[in-house]
């Protein structure tokens, strides 16, 4: 696993994105879930039933690939908890007392961990419940590319999966099948939507603009029908954003 200041770092920063995603209203309470990679071996998740306004460092889950939950010590070292003590709430601190006991997991964990399997370029995830886009979800509609920002980072269409219960594999498994052809979101029928990107701040701005694209494609209705951009434009729009913008954000053209 990567040092433990990088850890920590990783851990702070999903606070962090956990607080601007409750402060600019794209969920409610403890609900939606954060997540990033820690390096290949292990991801950093926001825990089950928490707001966000109270969460520390410390509190940021740290599981595998499998889905098993992590006891992180002061060295940064690992070790796989028992699942069953973890769900059932008996984890205890050791007699080591500068390890941290985790809680447990988003319930979102199966969701995240399809995406990463299947999207290696994914470094973050973003799951939110909000309002223009989970409309959207509860009329199993797409939201098609009406919009440039939209159709720059999300690379076209927004498909919207077939209705799953929430927490399940399969539920991952439909998400991963709705971003097929290079998409970086999906919405969630009866649920939400969720979002990747090749790290925290991307992942961020994609639920942001997508939130944001819901709400003028459901405001340009009132007006009529919308238009959305043909394949070629966003095939270009798309590219322009890979190859050139996103390296101008990163200060790297």
């Amino acid at each position: 696993m990567n040092s433990n200041n990088n850890l920590e770092k990783i851990r702070q920063e999903v606070v962090e994105a956990g607080l601007t995603l409750a402060h600019s209203s794209m969920t409610i309470g403890t609900y939606g879930n954060i997540s990033q990679r820690v390096d290949e071996k292990y991801i950093a998740i926001t825990p089950s039933g928490r707001d966000y306004e109270q969460l520390t460092a410390a509190d940021i889950v740290v599981t595998d690939l499998a889905g098993e939950v992590q006891e992180i010590d002061a060295s940064g070292a690992v070790k796989a908890i028992n699942v069953s003590d973890v769900e059932q709430g008996n984890c205890v601190k050791s007699n080591d007392e500068t390890s941290s006991v985790p809680l447990r997991p988003s319930s979102e964990l199966p969701l995240h961990l399809e995406i990463y399997k299947n999207f290696p370029e994914a470094r973050a995830i973003v799951h939110t419940h909000s309002v223009y886009a989970s409309a959207l979800a509860v009329a199993h509609k797409d939201l098609p590319p009406v919009i440039e920002d939209l159709t720059q980072i999300v690379g076209g269409a927004v498909r919207c999966t077939e209705y799953t219960i929430a927490g399940t594999k399969l539920l991952g498994e439909k998400a991963v099948e709705a971003m097929q052809g290079g998409r970086s979101a999906a919405l969630l029928a009866n649920h939400g939507a969720v979002c990747w990107g090749r790290n925290l701040k991307e992942a961020l701005a994609t639920a942001q603009i997508l939130e944001k694209a819901a709400q003028i494609y459901c405001v340009a209705h009132s007006f009529g029908t919308p238009f959305p951009l043909n394949e070629k434009t966003v095939n270009t729009l798309h590219d322009f954003y890979l190859n050139h913008y996103s390296k101008r954000q990163r200060g790297e053209e």
